[in-house]
């Protein structure tokens, strides 16, 4: 988990260089998975109860069903972005589709959302302040662009199909799944 912490912050601090170093990195998406994405979603599954310090009036049931949803809504975020990419990349790529690059693109992006739920479910913060970071993730994932070795011209489309591919799926499954429990 420290490795994949560690190129979140390098992506945060950093996106190009960030990049280039998950590059040299060479770590097998399962492994991502299992070392750093499932155990950060874990965290923020659990960082859910940290809002009962602000949110004086949440019961524990409330608290514990949202705590399933947000890992879910993760887990599931995951192979959709991962599907939804394979599906409709191939022909923006310059060279060879990478399905490893696609699940490693996916997981990192899944990721820095779930670094950014940790800080609001740990810090009452205004919403507005969820779209900036949204935004900020955008870019990051823009200068990912050269790992995914999309061609100039399909950039944004790429981007078009990054953003509500992956980036949107959480916050629509969070939707869904809270009206439905």
């Amino acid at each position: 988990m420290k490795d994949y912490l560690k190129c979140l912050l390098q992506l945060i601090l950093s996106p190009r260089n960030g990049w280039e170093d998950i590059e040299k990195g060479d770590v097998s998406p399962s492994r991502l998975a299992v070392d750093g994405f499932l155990p950060l979603i874990a965290i923020t599954a659990v960082s859910v109860f940290v809002r009962a310090m602000f949110l004086h009036h949440v019961e524990f049931l409330t608290l514990f069903i949202d705590m399933i949803i947000t890992f879910v809504v993760y887990f599931i975020s995951y192979f959709f972005g991962t599907f939804i990419l394979s599906i409709f990349m191939e022909p923006m790529v310059d060279g060879e589709y990478d399905e490893e690059k696609c699940q490693t693109f996916t997981l990192y992006t899944l990721g820095l959302l779930a670094l950014i739920t940790i800080i609001f479910n740990c810090f009452p913060l205004p919403k507005i302040m969820l779209f900036f970071f949204a935004l900020y993730i955008v870019l990051i994932q823009f200068r990912g662009t050269s790992y995914m070795r999309i061609r100039t011209e399909s950039t944004g489309l790429f981007m078009i199909l990054a953003v509500l591919g992956v980036l949107c799926p959480p916050y629509i499954f969070h939707f869904i799944f809270s009206i439905l429990f």
